[in-house]
């Protein structure tokens, strides 16, 4: 079909459903009376409603931060250039998403403030966006995103818009969103039951919102179309909540599908019963129980374990009446989560944040009191907290369903477990799609012989779960939770059986997960074989360091924490250690050959379990308990040692200038962070004003020029020591160094921070590096290796020590309740040469 042909088939679709809408009004069948639509601006924030967001902004710490966040950013946006029509692969989806954020921001920071330069230039916007070519239908999420940041700025800023510019959006959405929605090549979205239904439709509908008056016979359809269509995405909640694609998927889907809704409300009164399908306002306990205490999320099938914001839980947390469920975003924002000016997937809607959490009573919170969320439906899951408080509580969770769902992986039975702030069983996660798409992968069949299963991180062999006869999982197989427990266990048993088998291998196959009286994990797996052997292999992925140290024991260790790993069986077992770092130099389990170059490297992960062979005709039954052992750190009370992650997962780059590394204290006086290690992080803290308190640790790179100061890139050796990108080599060469900065606004006045060493590395001969207290500059050392009375060696546990220079004459002393932006310089001062900077000893007094 010819473009000419498409649009002839267009125009008649129109003039269909042009005497359609006509006939709907007349016999009064359409889903709403269009005729009341609310005026403009008339999407998610309605006309004066700028009053209760500015309310609450001189209310909230919290929302005031997102505020000042989106205006600082639209600021960056008003400097940037207009966008291009650039595909990546075969998506415009970083484009769309791009604009969308744009023109979301821009025309918040115009209704906030009323600058007449956000609306300007957000006119720019909207009339680059409408003369592009088209917006993509071959992958509609692009189109959908596309339409919604268009739409939002139709609306919000129709008063003030040009006619001109009005009449090319409306065209644009026409002829780019409407006109190919209707044609089946690309509208197949329509009849799924993913996010793609929720993010199109969503789109859609705020376009027909946003032109509604003038493109009536346009947008009626639309609106009545996505009500009938959009009730499949809302299918996967039942009965529970749990979403089928994961957290992360849920935070795009869900967040879309609120923002369907809380339009529809804010334009037309009502969203027809959509928001009332089963389980999804129940959906928000899932995301609660999402999250473990380590900050990361159960992460199962294509879903990173890293946790976005999810502003959409503010809607929830309004509309249930209950605040507790916006708890753990309340917690990332004041962590700097919300506003890291990062990439980030849903950075685009942040204006939710406080458009949802207007009408919410942040100041009183209380934590939730249930321990365990059992969700069955297409994908089961169990999870488990012990208590919500952060400090050392243990976090289970546990997965069924089957490979052949959307965006899944080969990890029925797989789970995660946390005690307090750190992840010890856990998920390798999503490779990204274009690595894999780009080097030709048939990523997208689902098959049992598809090289979808070939990718490291997607069969069932590097997930934690159990394998039989070296086979693939079953992909027409599907697990189920078949019991739950909630007292002196908690937690759940999941039946394998049709996962595993092929053959008819085996009679049954089941595993049992539980915390145990709020202390042990413990996994039971019970096997019966059919008539022959069967050989099994357990497998758990951990980024902690393991040894064997017995023929059932196995030793984790992960900063200073320890915990053993206990194996019982009736049936003879070996233990076994595999590497996970290094996927194509690792041999298959399934053929001849190593893993394909295609696939990414697991840096600082490690995979433990055991192989067993099972006699036929045999119940065998193995055990492993998951008990915590005492740490051994020997620091002193109220030190903490920032040192260089090892392997280096830390922030760095050509044009990674700064870093800013978020540490909380817990209120068991454990210091961890939640994002990215940047540092490893030892101590116990007893000061009772320190405790449950976050603090900020800025490093920004710099280099010395003929032109002045400038900024300079971060580099990290292979066990993490900092270092400077550009210059005669990678580490910190002649007038190159850093400033750093130590943020205690959460602290008490009377509490203090004491710099008292700092990890010098590679400096020899008759090289050099200032050190200044920028606090009092006429305190300032010239450390070179004459120095080297002034070298300790710190020892941080009964294995692990560093050297450091002792700077304390420098009387670096930082008093709580103050943001220290440059608080020191360390530069080198050499004619020559280059050192690195291994880490930080501070004192909390």
């Amino acid at each position: 079909m010819n473009y000419n042909t498409k649009k002839y088939c267009f125009f008649i679709f129109i003039c269909l459903a042009t005497l359609f809408v006509e006939g709907q009004e007349k016999t009064t069948k359409n889903s709403y009376n269009y005729s009341e639509i609310s005026e403009h601006p008339r999407l998610l924030l309605n006309k004066n409603e700028e009053i209760k967001v500015v309310e609450a902004v001189n209310k909230s710490p919290e929302l005031k931060k997102v505020h000042d966040y989106i205006i600082e950013t639209s600021n960056e946006i008003l400097k940037m250039p207009l966008l291009t029509r650039e595909m990546k692969g075969k998506r415009l989806l970083a484009v769309s998403r791009n604009a969308f954020s744009r023109l979301y921001f821009l025309s918040y920071s115009y209704r906030l403030t009323r600058q007449e330069k956000y609306l300007k230039k957000a006119e720019q916007e909207l009339n680059n966006i409408s003369k592009f070519s088209d917006w993509n239908p071959s992958h509609f999420l692009d189109v959908g995103e596309m339409t919604m940041g268009a739409a939002i700025a139709y609306d919000w800023l129709h008063h003030k818009l040009q006619d001109s510019t009005k009449q090319n959006v409306r065209k644009a959405i026409i002829e780019k969103a409407f006109q190919p929605s209707y044609i089946e090549k690309y509208n197949w979205f329509l009849t799924k039951h993913s996010n793609w239904n929720s993010v199109c439709n969503a789109g859609l509908v705020f376009g027909a919102l946003a032109i509604m008056e003038d493109e009536k016979e346009q947008s009626i359809p639309i609106i009545e179309r996505a009500l009938k269509t959009n009730i499949l995405a809302l299918e996967v909640f039942a009965p529970d909540g749990n979403y089928p694609e994961g957290p992360g998927y849920w935070n795009y889907g869900t967040t879309f599908q609120v923002m369907l809704s809380a339009a529809l409300e804010s334009a037309l009164g009502n969203d027809q019963g959509l928001s009332q399908s089963p389980g999804f306002m129940t959906t928000s306990n899932y995301m609660l129980f999402a999250n473990g205490p380590s900050g990361k999320f159960f992460n199962y099938y294509d879903c990173s374990a890293t946790k976005e914001p999810s502003s959409s839980l503010f809607w929830f947390a309004d509309k249930n009446n209950e605040p507790s469920i916006a708890l753990g975003e309340l917690e990332m924002i004041k962590n700097g989560l919300y506003t890291r000016a990062k990439p980030s997937d849903v950075d685009r809607i942040l204006p939710n944040t406080i458009i949802f959490g207007k009408n919410i009573n942040l100041t009183t919170m209380k934590p939730p009191v249930e321990k365990l969320f059992v969700g069955h439906g297409l994908t089961p899951v169990a999870i488990v907290r012990t208590s919500w408080d952060g400090s050392n509580e243990k976090y289970l969770g546990i997965k069924a369903g089957s490979a052949s769902d959307g965006h899944s992986h080969m990890d029925q039975g797989t789970f995660v477990y946390d005690i307090g702030q750190l992840r010890w069983a856990m998920d390798l996660g999503l490779q990204s799609y274009n690595t894999l798409e780009s080097q030709g992968v048939d990523l997208w069949n689902m098959n049992q012989n598809s090289q979808r299963w070939d990718v490291f991180k997607y069969n069932n062999f590097n997930h934690n779960t159990i394998s039989i006869n070296n086979q693939k999982h079953n992909v027409k197989g599907r697990a189920k939770i078949i019991e739950s427990y909630k007292n002196k266990e908690l937690g759940a048993k999941i039946d394998l059986t049709e996962v595993l088998n092929f053959k008819n291998e085996l009679k049954s196959a089941t595993r049992k997960a539980t915390i145990v009286n709020e202390k042990n994990l413990v996994i039971i797996d019970e096997i019966e074989t059919n008539a022959d052997l069967v050989s099994l292999r357990w497998n758990m992925v951990t980024p902690a360091k393991a040894e064997i140290i017995d023929k059932n024991t196995i030793k984790l260790t992960q900063d200073i924490k320890i915990l053993f790993l206990k194996f019982e069986s009736n049936i003879a077992f070996d233990l076994v250690l595999r590497p996970s770092e290094n996927p194509s130099e690792i041999d298959t389990e399934f053929g001849k050959g190593k893993y394909g170059e295609y696939n990414q490297k697991n840096a600082g992960t490690m995979m433990l379990g055991f192989d067993a062979k099972i006699p036929g005709n045999t119940k065998a039954q193995f055990k492993v308990t998951f008990e915590e052992g005492k740490s051994d750190i020997i620091l002193n009370n109220n030190t903490i040692v920032l040192n260089a992650p090892n392997p280096s997962r830390a922030s760095e780059g050509d044009k990674v200038f700064f870093d800013n590394s978020t540490i909380t204290i817990s209120g068991d006086g454990d210091a961890y962070t939640k994002e990215t290690p940047d540092w490893a992080i030892y101590g116990k803290i007893t000061h009772k004003k320190a405790l449950n308190k976050n603090f900020g640790f800025r490093i920004d790179a710099k280099r010395i020029t003929p032109q002045g100061l400038e900024n300079a890139g971060i580099d990290r050796s292979a066990d993490g020591q900092l270092g400077i990108r550009g210059g005669e080599g990678n580490g910190i060469d002649k007038n190159e160094g850093y400033f750093f900065g130590l943020d205690l606004s959460e602290f008490d006045s009377s509490v203090t921070f004491k710099l008292t060493k700092i990890g010098i590395n590679l400096l020899e001969g008759n090289e050099s590096c200032i050190i200044v207290n920028r606090k009092n500059l006429s305190k300032m050392m010239n450390y070179s290796p004459k120095n080297k009375n002034l070298q300790k060696r710190i020892a941080i546990t009964n294995t692990l020590n560093t050297k450091m220079v002792d700077i304390s004459e420098l009387g670096i002393l930082l008093k709580g309740g103050e943001n220290h932006i440059e608080f020191m310089t360390l530069f080198n001062t050499s004619d020559a040469g280059n050192f690195r900077i291994s880490g930080f000893e501070f004192v909390i007094e």
